[in-house]
């Protein structure tokens, strides 16, 4: 097993340093892509729960990432709540 690394809302890690880690910008990922949450002990239950939980995570900031580099170029007026 193995995967990519990810941060606790789903921006992919990548190595600057032996255990220096710093997110990639604009990059998101959840699901069997990632080293999960369980590394290599990962029990066949409990990936469905880590998909969903860190799929929603992972497109909750990717949406929010979108939102403000739009916002910052101006292509896009200010959300309304």
């Amino acid at each position: 097993m193995g995967g990519l690394r990810i941060g606790s809302f789903g921006e992919v890690l990548a190595e600057l340093d032996a255990g220096q880690y710093a997110p990639v910008p604009g990059l998101f990922a959840a699901g069997e892509v990632t080293g999960g949450v369980h590394g290599e002990n990962r029990l066949a239950g409990n990936s469905l729960t880590e998909c969903v939980v860190f799929g929603r995570a992972a497109g909750r900031a990717a949406v929010d990432a979108a939102l403000h580099r739009a916002l910052r170029a101006g292509r896009v007026g200010a959300p309304t709540p």
